[in-house]
């Protein structure tokens, strides 16, 4: 009994199993057989697409929260040719719309590929009226997506240190935006979808959102910026000169305040073909000059720091005086007694040449060459800035016994004016150089000691002397003590020797002279109705001196 009943549950397993086997068998020839064409038909009429989800970068403020450049969703129109049904009704629909040759738009719909840009980047507005075209139209193979754009509210603010972006990364190309470009740049995301037949979407496989990029504050003062470059295009235009640069550096911190440059252009347009590559160069960092007499504040230092001298040794001098084969003669010889006697004071105060190659001489090359290099002639500083130059200057082993008497007045060596100007922020902080630097809190700059304490505030007060009663007098500021110097060097010849009517004026000063908060530097280039730095970088200098202490609300010196 028991087993008559194990073998008829046997088999009714093994019936019900070679009816499954045969339902699966019948299912699998008519999917592989019967339905085949069908769905292959259906399968190829949908296609598995991935669209980029850029990441908006982050935004550039100025040091009081006033936004330098920032990310602008804007509209991207694309197509996928091969489902598009009549190119050339599409496109003559598309090209108002675009703006874009109907032409150039029926070669894109024809185009043998799955994905093409007919518009990037353009206004939301214009994304609206092709998605509802579309739509309206049913036009297949088309569609709209976001893209991010980068736009500077300002416009003609700063355009050479902003700099751009671009490329098929959209990433930064130039300035700011290319030094820190892994912090602005953010992590794009990815959108997978499902396209039906028609072009149009079935399903969202998978998206992974995209993450905006870091913001970055800068020590840049917006207002301090816009005035310094209104004042410089103001000192081109009446000097006719080439172009000139400006820079101002709270001393104390190594921020930069403002750093200009000539010509001024609305940022949104650096890419342009209209401007010149010459002319998107943010000079104070990337160019090098020789500085001629406002490089004697370094030879003046490096007698005083080894005590040589003091501000009130006396040295008499002739109007010219001769090393070896080389003779150097007094900038402005006219009036000059045969010999005189000068203090150390009135040679930096007069911006003596032969004065200041006697100083040079008591130092020697050793001590020169020691101080040059402290002060940072001779390395880059590491500002944070792309192409920075580092100066320029002979080695020692190669000095000729002519080099003594070129050094020392600020010829045969050449510096960046951004270097120039970090050189007299040390004397202006007592003695201290601080790596200069253009965004807040993203890295501790360095610092070392140039000269001692009181070697700084020798040189202050002998600066000082120069605005007062020496050759930058322009350079006074109302109600401010101002120290500073002036000079004028010839610009160098391509094959060698000096030009005598092209020169590089400027003026690097500190105020208040007593405690400096500020020091600016002026640089024009290649001035042509008049040469002097005195009369061309000195009154530019107190111009934006004068706003940058009212924007700050720095108080005026006291009153002795």
């Amino acid at each position: 009994m028991t087993v008559g009943r194990t073998n008829k549950r046997l088999a009714l397993f093994m019936g019900l199993a070679i009816v499954f086997l045969a339902v699966l068998l019948g299912r699998t020839f008519y999917v592989q057989v019967i339905a085949a064409p069908a769905l292959q038909e259906k399968g190829e009429g949908q296609s598995l697409r991935s669209i980029a989800l850029e990441a908006p970068r982050g935004t550039i403020y100025d040091r009081d929260g006033q936004a330098l450049a920032v990310s602008q969703t804007m509209a991207s129109v694309y197509a996928n040719p091969r489902q598009v049904e009549g190119p050339a009704g599409a496109a003559k629909m598309l090209a108002s719309i675009l703006e874009v040759p109907e032409q150039d738009l029926v070669e894109k719909l024809s185009a043998d590929s799955g994905f093409r840009y007919l518009a990037r980047r353009v206004e939301q507005s214009v994304g609206k009226q092709v998605q509802a075209l579309v739509e309206e139209e049913d036009l297949t193979g088309i569609g709209v997506c976001p893209e991010v754009k980068r736009v500077y509210p300002k416009g003609a603010l700063a355009p050479q240190l902003l700099g751009l972006v671009g490329g098929d990364d959209y990433a930064g190309l130039a300035g700011l935006e290319l030094e820190y470009e892994d912090l602005l740049a953010g992590l794009p995301g990815a959108q997978q979808i499902i396209s039906g037949h028609e072009g149009n979407r079935l399903s969202t496989v998978s998206v992974r959102e995209a993450e905006a990029g870091a913001d970055i504050v800068l020590a840049i003062d917006a207002d301090i910026q816009y005035e310094t470059e209104k004042i410089l295009t103001e000192v081109v235009r009446e000097f006719q000169a080439a172009k000139a640069c400006a820079v101002v550096l709270d001393p104390s911190t190594g921020e930069i305040i403002a750093m200009a440059n000539t010509p001024v252009f609305d940022a949104n347009r650096y890419a342009s073909g209209d401007i010149a590559e010459s002319d998107r160069r943010n000079m104070a960092v990337t160019d090098q000059y020789e500085p001629g007499s406002t490089f004697k504040m370094v030879t003046t230092a490096a007698a005083l720091e080894a005590g040589l001298v003091t501000p009130e040794t006396t040295f008499r001098l002739g109007k010219s005086i001769t090393v070896y084969d080389v003779t150097i003669h007094e900038a402005h010889e006219e009036g000059v007694p045969e010999v005189r006697d000068l203090t150390v004071t009135e040679i930096l105060a007069q911006s003596s040449n032969v004065g200041t190659v006697k100083l040079g001489l008591e130092v020697g090359k050793t001590r020169l060459v020691e101080m040059i290099g402290k002060f940072g002639f001779t390395e880059k500083l590491g500002v944070d800035f792309p192409g920075e130059t580092g100066g320029q200057m002979l080695p020692a082993k190669k000095w000729s016994g002519t080099t003594i008497a070129n050094v020392p007045i600020g010829h045969g060596v050449a510096v960046s004016p951004l270097q120039l100007a970090a050189a007299y922020a040390a004397i202006a902080n007592d003695g201290v150089l601080i790596q200069p630097h253009l965004a807040k809190g993203r890295t501790e700059p360095w610092s070392r000691r140039v000269v001692s304490e009181d070697v700084a505030a020798q040189l202050r007060r002998m600066l000082t002397v120069t605005v007062d009663d020496g050759t930058g007098k322009l350079a006074r500021v109302a109600g401010y003590k101002v120290a500073g110097k002036t000079g004028t060097a010839q610009k160098v010849k391509e094959g060698g020797g000096y030009h005598q009517d092209h020169v590089v004026a400027s003026f690097v000063g500190m105020v208040p002279a007593d405690s400096p908060r500020l020091v600016i530097l002026v640089t024009v280039d290649d001035p042509a109705t008049q040469h002097l730095g005195a009369y061309v970088a000195a009154p530019a200098f107190a111009d934006i001196a004068a706003f940058s202490l009212r924007a700050l609300g720095i108080p005026p010196t006291p009153v002795e």
